[in-house]
């Protein structure tokens, strides 16, 4: 039987209709950090076999309904949980979306590829929002670029909230009104901070380990704490009592 493939711009307009981010730029980007890799004809162009439109789809689903990071998304991919291309969830999560604390947790300190080094243009294209929109995360301390050489370059971080905050703009709330975020992540830095300095302070490879572990676990146990209180902050809204 052919194997029957596509061009990049094929695929492009195959899922424009379920991912309106996506953008030539984006799954070049995707296939940069080995996510994807589709075969190249004798003219070098890319050909994406369904099996590659699969894993990019997959992908895409990761990033817009989990906000997974690129490097939790690898780690699935190396483990072949990205055969269900329209699966509906994370692995480990149930039915309910929900799963008892410490179960199959990510590691939160992990927020992606390290060497992400990306212009204002190129998080544009990566993230789907305009360059004027991330200026606009970046005036509300939202994101922060580094400095190379002359240049200014955005890193995994400002990926990741550039995404999700492009999820919030879809629903007509601005950076601005993402402050509140900032403000309270700051506030439950600054009381884990606080729980792991006694480690930090002994200042030995197990004491680091030590403390890098319950970090991770404070984070994870406040995302759920946070998400209940959330739930039940809204139940008059959803009916979940």
């Amino acid at each position: 039987m052919t194997t029957r493939y596509r061009s990049i711009g094929q695929v492009l307009d195959l899922l424009k209709g379920e991912f309106s981010d996506i953008s030539i730029s984006k799954i070049r980007f995707l296939e940069s950090q080995g996510l994807i890799d589709p075969e190249r004809n004798q003219s070098g162009y890319r050909k994406f076999a369904e099996a590659d439109i699969n894993r990019l789809r997959w992908i895409l689903e990761q990033q817009r309904d989990h906000f997974l990071p690129l490097k939790v998304i690898k780690e699935r991919i190396d483990l072949e949980e990205f055969d269900e291309p329209h699966g509906n969830g994370a692995a480990g999560e149930g039915e309910g979306g929900g799963r008892s604390p410490g179960a199959q947790w990510p590691n939160p300190l992990d927020s992606g590829p390290v060497s992400v080094s990306l212009s204002l243009d190129e998080l544009s294209a990566a993230s789907g929002l305009s360059p004027a929109k991330i200026m606009e995360l970046q005036k509300f301390g939202l994101i922060e670029p580094f400095e190379h050489g002359a240049l200014a370059l955005y890193g995994a971080e400002a990926v990741i909230v550039s995404r999700v905050a492009a999820g919030f703009l879809a629903h007509g709330l601005e950076p601005r009104h993402l402050r509140a975020y900032k403000s309270a992540a700051e506030r439950e830095a600054g009381l884990l901070e606080q729980r792991i300095m006694p480690l930090v302070m002994q200042r030995t490879p197990k004491s680091r380990r030590q403390s890098q572990d319950v970090l991770a676990e404070l984070i994870n146990l406040g995302s759920e704490l946070r998400l209940s209180l959330l739930r039940g902050a809204l139940a008059n809204h959803t009916g979940n009592r």
